[in-house]
């Protein structure tokens, strides 16, 4: 019988500073929200074969809201009653009460009215936008965003999904109360899933990418080198104090961790040597980096190869290797949020069944992914997914639910004469290195170790963090990318200062360069494009802006409700695909891809046409296509401007 393994990661950059100040109040608001849905959802099915990949960094955080370290100024503007917010703490409020899913936004009408209140407000009239019930509401619904998937566990938050508006000051402080109990409710609820029989597992401490700290050199084997070459940064000595850190952390908190999920899924063959060498057991990463070193694919449309259902040692020695099933992975983070829950949830136990027929009655598949980012986007917040899959996955007779430490006892590892260095994003560490501003970032990290950072503590591992680098360049856009360059500034800027030294200079000047500023006409009254891949009239397009590169013409225009893009050669040429569009709004990024993503919403004939629901408010936008990108680097910061007629 084929055995299954979910593996969760859950993790969050060190968002506090060291003066104890969290310049970003996600571990918080997403206490209340996802980590709280997957905890309960195991919880209720009991199902096996479960891993929670818990980071030390993040634990540590919601330790430390536990316990009352953090000065967290969205916090500090929940508990404040309205008629005493100050206006900073309502433009805190403000700022990151609107960063949220469109499906978050469309569970709560009442939050949806206080974003149409303020859309185009700047800075100083907020408060002239808002009455003090309007306040009292918006600080009640900042929380629900995130807590109403849970409200089947927590009879408060149902109480206030059924007021839905006309919070009292008894209710704000219910919320703020019942948020600030979320972190030490988490971290009992992973102590009750570890005694039931939920594997848990570690990375090390603050999230690094281990075999670049061990060489950047390393990405030669998957990254085309930039002008000049890659920076040099190597240091064993950091890499393994992340490795012991995380091992002392995780022992204190009570955890027995014998396997490690590697930040972005990255190793390479002297990042697996060392974590052998303080004894860990298992590793855990993708496919494509199997694919990679044994030099043909391992799954597809052909079927699944006995090679990923195996598991494997490197050289006969070390930790046990596995490799996730992309496909099975990807379903869950990216794809079922187009399904209704339920639906969802029996499709990918159809997957599972399906693939399971085709191994070796000892192979095992590994479904591995974020624990906390895909739930946002389903369409009741992953609740009934979690809570469906988990029930049906009991009631299978086909398959075996396994953790990793038992396929370890169980299983004899093939030999894996080589390991191609690489992450779970194209086996290449290309979202780390390589582009200018990840370069830039490393040369700096380099600059502070010379300069005595080493010796800096938590705040120069914490500075380490993958999370960094992942919003440098401009693969990744995101309104935030200035607060997390920012942060990775501030806290080699602690290390230098906790080890007796003096800031660099540098660290005053950001990594990052800023977006290219772009203004869309918005127009109600203009009849929408006609929809086929041609120029049905001149007018369709009038009102739009246009923009050229490399041979091809971009036109954005928008309605209020819809962005619709225009992309053709300049040369009567077909339009090369597909052509990516991505909307960043808030701390959410949604990836279009045309025509594929929006049937009946894009025609492709000599031009592409395409309407795409604009998420409103601050929105960054990138359009791709094989040859051609607009803006050419980085990323556009789309501002929308009224056309029409008073």
């Amino acid at each position: 019988m084929a055995k299954v393994t979910f593996l969760w990661h859950l993790h969050q950059p060190r968002y506090r500073t060291g003066d104890g100040k969290a310049h970003a109040p996600w571990v918080l608001l997403h206490a209340g929200g996802e980590y709280l849905t997957l905890a309960y959802a195991l919880r209720e099915t009991g199902v096996g074969g479960q891993v929670l990949n818990l980071t030390p960094v993040f634990l540590e955080q919601l330790l430390a809201y536990q316990t009352g370290r953090v000065q967290d100024p969205l916090l500090e503007a929940l508990a404040t009653p309205a008629s005493e917010l100050p206006p900073p703490a309502l433009k805190e409020l403000v700022r990151w009460a609107f960063m949220l899913h469109p499906r978050q936004l469309s569970r709560l009408p009442r939050l949806q009215a206080l974003a149409g209140q303020l859309a185009g407000a700047k800075e100083d009239e907020i408060s002239s936008r808002l009455s003090l019930s309007d306040i009292t509401d918006l600080q009640v619904l900042t929380v629900l965003a995130y807590a109403a998937p849970n409200a089947r566990w927590e009879p408060s938050i149902a109480d206030l999904m059924q007021k839905r508006a006309g919070f009292s000051q008894e209710d704000r402080e219910l919320t703020v109360r019942w948020l600030l109990q979320c972190p030490g409710k988490l971290l009992d609820l992973y102590r009750q899933l570890a005694d039931s029989g939920v594997e848990i597992a570690t990375s090390p401490y603050a999230h690094p990418l281990l075999p670049l700290l061990l060489d950047t050199q390393v990405a030669q084997a998957s990254v085309p080198p930039p002008p000049g070459g890659f920076p040099r940064f190597r240091s064993r000595e950091d890499a393994a104090a992340h490795v012991q850190k995380a091992q002392a952390f995780m022992a204190e908190l009570g955890f027995s961790v014998h396997g490690f999920w590697p930040p972005e899924g990255a190793v390479s063959q002297e990042a697996v040597k060392l974590y052998g060498e303080h004894g860990v057991t298992w590793l855990a990463t993708d496919e494509g980096i199997l694919a990679a070193s044994l030099g043909h694919p391992v799954s597809g449309e052909t079927g699944i190869a006995p090679e990923l259902a195996a598991c494997w040692q490197l050289c006969e020695q070390g930790p046990v290797l596995f490799f996730r099933h992309r496909g099975l992975s990807d379903f869950v983070g990216f794809k079922a949020q187009e399904l209704p829950e339920k639906e969802a949830a029996q499709k990918l136990l159809g997957a599972i069944a399906a693939t399971a027929r085709l191994l070796p009655a000892d192979g095992g598949l590994l479904i591995a992914l974020d624990g906390e980012n895909p739930w946002s986007s389903y369409p009741e917040g992953g609740a009934t997914f979690l809570t469906s899959l988990g029930r049906l996955l009991t009631m299978t007779g086909e398959l075996r639910l396994v953790s990793l430490r038992q396929r370890v006892a169980e299983e004899v590892p093939r030999n894996l004469h080589r390991l191609h260095p690489g992450s779970w994003i194209n086996a290449s560490f290309a979202t780390w290195i390589g582009h200018e501003e990840k370069c830039k970032a490393w040369e700096l990290l380099a600059r502070c170790r010379e300069a005595g950072g080493a010796q800096g503590g938590e705040s120069w591992l914490v500075a380490q963090g993958s999370d960094w680098w992942w919003w440098f360049g401009d693969d990744n856009p995101t309104l935030l990318a200035p607060l997390y360059d920012r942060l990775f500034r501030m806290h080699l800027a602690d290390a230098l200062r906790a080890a007796g030294q003096e800031p660099l200079p540098e660290l005053a000047v950001p990594v990052r360069r800023g977006e290219t500023p772009l203004t869309v006409p918005l127009s109600r009254s203009w009849p929408a494009p006609v929809l086929d891949g041609r120029t049905t009239t001149y007018f369709e397009w009038v009102v739009a802006t246009w923009l050229e590169a490399e041979g091809f013409r971009l036109a954005l225009r928008a309605d209020g409700e819809y962005l619709w893009v225009r992309l053709e050669a300049a040369s009567q040429g077909k339009v090369p695909l597909p052509v990516g569009v991505t909307l960043a709004s808030g701390s959410h990024v949604i990836r279009y891809v045309l025509p594929v993503d929006r049937p009946g919403w894009c025609a492709v004939d000599r031009i592409l046409e395409a309407a795409l629901p604009f998420p409103g408010g601050n929105v960054l936008l990138v359009v791709e296509a094989p040859g051609v990108r607009f803006p050419a680097w980085g990323s556009y910061r789309v501002a929308l401007m009224e056309v029409d007629e008073p």
